[in-house]
């Protein structure tokens, strides 16, 4: 990596890709090219994220804020499908990764996209037992 420049990312391409177009005038997204460049990054399994190394933590916060983003807009309906897919098959495997690897504030931002997925109608596990220990962290956190 060059200096100066930092790799792009998935999940904060998603929530630019959510904003809309603020003239108002075509209804459409402010910044479509981050649409494009979420539909080109999915990774052969469906996924989003880094490419090289598989983190459960990382790959399904991406995949589910790119689904997000592809659905808002109602586009690449065949790319939510093999993402939404790919959440649903690895979801478990949250539980099999180690707590220090954990992307900072996983419990706080996690459950808040599956809200959004179920307002947006994607259907996403609910009742996995590694869910109801990712909301128990996220209240215990918000407890404090």
């Amino acid at each position: 990596m060059d200096d100066g420049k930092i790799s792009p990312s998935a999940y904060d391409t998603a929530w630019v890709a959510l904003i809309k177009d603020v003239d108002g005038q075509n209804g459409g997204p402010q910044f479509p090219s981050c649409l494009q460049w979420i539909a080109n990054h999915q990774l052969p399994d469906g996924s989003w994220g880094e490419p090289l190394m598989f983190s459960a933590f990382d790959r399904l916060l991406n995949t589910l804020a790119c689904v997000i983003a592809l659905t808002f807009w109602n586009i690449y309906p065949d790319k939510c499908g093999k993402g939404i897919n790919f959440v649903n098959e690895n979801m478990n495997k949250l539980g099999d990764e180690k707590e220090e690897h954990m992307t900072p504030g996983f419990e706080l931002v996690f459950p808040s996209l599956i809200e959004l997925a179920h307002k947006l109608e994607i259907k996403v596990p609910t009742d996995s037992p590694v869910l109801k220990m990712i909301y128990a962290r996220q209240d215990m956190k918000l407890a404090k």
